[in-house]
């Protein structure tokens, strides 16, 4: 039996807007740019068929679940499991403050080469744990009575899943979104963010 799952960053937040690095120790909303990137990607999912949303716990990736959720008329359930990974002393810092003080991390976090795939900022969830529980709480949602999910998470755990299924990207922006498949057991990417 056939799952598709749209799987969407949340839209921007006013820390996205500083470059600052923000994972799950920061709970920031959207801001306006944030709720109007939101409703471009209800366009982009409108007609796809999605019967539920699930979505990070975190406020950014909630909201931008309800704004398409009441746009399409399906229902949001929160999974703590896909929340954004727990990024220790870099929570709210600068871009510009990591790359001085953290290059080697800042610099590799999205390199899909597995040799980085342990690395992780002071205190924090290294990108291989983050990715592997997003992975689980995706792959326990094949048993939900859905065929067509919307599945909303965040820019770092979704880098992690893209390098995983071999999608290459240079950037993901607010909203972006990639097509996960499982078919008969067998799960793949279709196509590239779009």
């Amino acid at each position: 039996m056939r799952k598709d799952f749209y799987v969407f960053r949340h839209g921007e937040t006013e820390l996205n807007r500083q470059k600052r690095w923000q994972g799950s120790g920061v709970d920031y909303d959207l801001n306006e740019t944030g709720i109007k990137q939101a409703e471009e990607l209800l366009e982009k999912l409108r007609g796809r068929g999605l019967g539920v949303i699930f979505s990070s716990p975190l406020i950014r990736a909630r909201h931008t679940a309800e704004v398409v959720a009441r746009g399409l008329n399906v229902p949001v359930f929160v999974r703590e499991d896909l929340r954004e990974c727990f990024y220790g002393d870099a929570e709210g810092k600068s871009i510009a403050d990591l790359a001085e003080c953290c290059p080697e991390i800042l610099n590799n976090w999205n390199n899909p080469d597995e040799k980085y795939a342990d690395i992780c900022f002071p205190n924090g969830e290294s990108r291989i744990k983050a990715r592997d529980r997003v992975l689980k709480a995706i792959g326990r949602l094949t048993d939900e009575p859905y065929s067509v999910f919307g599945v909303a998470i965040h820019g770092g755990t979704m880098g992690q899943l893209l390098n995983f299924y071999h999608v290459s990207y240079d950037k993901i922006p607010n909203c972006a979104v990639f097509h996960l498949v499982c078919n008969d057991g067998k799960w793949y990417a279709e196509g590239g963010i779009f």
